[in-house]
């Protein structure tokens, strides 16, 4: 099986963190990238935003949990 990781989507910090802790339950390993970096968040007073990556192998599940917690978005990758 491939484990290479892949992209999930993209979701500001409160949405990323809460998305974490299911893919976490569900024994789904992630890596969460920050996409501005803090200083810079900070500095130009943005919220901060995460990219959540999964394995290639496990991205269904993943993206099935990702519709079941946030079923009023279409989950695109990039959509807030």
């Amino acid at each position: 099986m491939d484990n290479d990781f892949v992209l999930l989507t993209e979701k500001e910090a409160m949405w990323a963190g809460i998305l974490e802790e299911v893919l976490k339950d569900n024994g789904i390993e992630y890596a969460a990238i920050p996409v501005f970096g803090a200083g810079l968040a900070l500095k130009a007073g943005m919220q901060e935003r995460f990219r959540i990556f999964v394995p290639a192998d496990r991205m269904p599940e993943a993206e099935e949990l990702l519709h079941e917690l946030f079923s009023a978005d279409e989950t695109r990758p990039f959509q807030e």
